[in-house]
């Protein structure tokens, strides 16, 4: 499947766009979620000297758990652990979800990267730089909070620890609440920043596709231009990008060597042309004379041979002349009011005399009329006439139809023939070609006919095609613009 440069370059963007914004997520997730913690440890550290100034009886526990789940944003009191040992004895207490099985000496408290200061202070405040990287494993001095993270029953704690004189208290949140919060606010962030992303990314996608695209829009449209008569035409590179200025210079230097060999072919096959018009009228004139003087009918048979072949080269060389002036965009055009209508009358009525065997149909509307040149519209037609009785099998049928359209005239001959195979068709319009049906004497023709009334057409802004038909009829199409 062919995907299109526009198309291709909006995928490439999604996809970067996708990874960029999936990296960013990642890293930001870790990142927010290290801060988020970083907050939580604050809140358990003051929560934790909370219970070393509480002097609570067994009824007060709930109360107490109620109020400290509030501040942690927990969703439910099983979230929330906390305990209190006191140095005397019998003030210790301990939450209604406590794990029993803690050990609250071997859970791996830090006392570096997380520190907070003395009680009497009564906030947190962060470690020292010069303390950042320092872990004892052991709980930090009386007066300081000291953390750690722990697997219990499936679920990941994080706790703080507050030592002083009178004891230590232990107060552990479930992260699960944290990251749930978190992942509740990055969900709704997303749904907002990813179709606004990809929004802006297809359009950001187009906008630099079609800035990219058009010098190319520009190269295409003028190698659409590029015909035989506007060779002559460049494409302006300044201003442009340096890849671009490469690619117009490239171009440039192609169309260059292009309008070089074509003006040598061209004014080759005009030179050509024009110097054998001159020897081969004298020579079938003095062809004539030779016959008109000559008293014995074999010499004159062979002289009337020779003459018939001076003539048919004589009609090559001329038109060979009439092609390399077409393609040289200098075929002088007499134009006058043409009736196409009486034109094609004519040519029919006497194609009818030609006629082997085949059938002739015609139907042409009057009043056909065109700006032209009538000499070479004349050609046009005889061309595809002779051509049409020329190539028509025996017992045939030829219909040309003549109308008028409304942006133009349309004319159409259609000849029975043997069949003729795709391949050949493709070769039509090319110049000398004659199909293997044709390549001998017997049939008339030197394969120039259908090229110069093409060229013929053209020169009058029209156009002669072959339309689509079975293989054993040829359908030729003239459309002419309307006078």
């Amino acid at each position: 499947m062919t995907m299109s440069f526009r198309t291709r370059l909006f995928a490439v963007a999604v996809c970067i766009v996708s990874t960029v914004l999936a990296l960013v997520v990642s890293l930001g997730w870790s990142r927010v979620l290290s801060y988020e913690v970083e907050r939580l440890d604050e809140r358990l550290c003051m929560e934790a000297r909370r219970l070393d100034r509480q002097a609570l009886q067994e009824q007060d526990l709930n109360r107490l758990a109620s109020d400290v789940m509030g501040k942690l944003r927990l969703g439910s009191t099983d979230q929330l652990m906390f305990r209190f040992e006191s140095v005397a004895g019998p003030g210790s207490f301990q939450s209604a979800h406590w794990h029993t099985e803690l050990n609250i000496d071997s859970l791996g408290w830090e006392t570096a990267r997380t520190r907070f200061g003395p009680a009497n202070t009564g906030a947190a405040r962060p470690v020292p730089p010069d303390q950042s990287s320092v872990s004892s494993g052991e709980p930090g001095p009386p007066g300081s909070c000291s953390v750690s993270s722990f697997e219990s029953q499936g679920s990941t704690w994080r706790a703080v620890l507050y030592r002083s004189p009178e004891g230590r208290g232990v107060v552990a949140a479930d992260l699960a609440a944290t990251k749930a919060e978190l992942q509740s606010a990055l969900h709704r962030a997303l749904t907002v920043v990813v179709p606004l992303a990809l929004a802006l990314t297809a359009l950001g996608a187009w906008l630099l596709a079609s800035l990219t695209m058009r010098p190319l829009n520009r190269l295409r449209d003028a190698m659409r231009g590029v015909t035989q008569k506007a060779l002559d035409q460049r494409l302006p590179w300044r201003g442009e990008d340096l890849e671009f200025r490469e690619l117009i210079a490239a171009y440039n230097t192609m169309l260059d060597r292009l309008q070089a060999s074509f003006q040598q072919a061209s004014r080759f096959s005009a030179d050509a042309a024009h110097e054998l018009k001159t020897p081969l009228t004298i020579l079938q004139g003095r062809l004539e004379q030779a016959v008109r003087q000559s008293d014995k009918r074999a010499v004159q048979a062979e002289l009337t041979g020779l003459q018939d072949e001076v003539g048919r080269l004589a009609g090559i060389t001329r038109k060979l002349l009439l092609l390399s002036q077409a393609d040289a965009g200098r075929l002088a055009l007499n134009v006058t009011a043409v009736d196409l209508s009486g034109m094609l009358g004519e040519l029919l009525s006497d194609a009818e005399m030609l006629l082997t065997g085949q059938k002739l149909t015609s139907a042409i509307e009057p009043q056909l009329r065109a700006q032209g040149d009538a000499l070479l519209l004349r050609q046009l037609f005889n061309n595809l006439t002779s051509n049409a009785v020329r190539y028509c099998r025996a017992g045939g049928s030829i219909v040309v139809a003549g109308r008028a359209l409304s942006d133009g005239i349309e004319v159409i001959f259609s000849n029975a023939c043997e069949p003729v195979t795709q391949e050949s068709r493709v070769q039509f319009f090319d110049r000398f070609y004659r199909g293997d049906s044709s390549r001998n004497r017997a049939v008339e023709g030197n394969g120039l006919g259908l090229s110069l009334a093409r060229e013929i057409a053209r020169a009058h802004d029209g156009d002669l095609t072959l339309e689509p038909s079975a293989l054993d009829v040829v359908r030729v199409r003239l459309w002419l613009p309307k006078s």
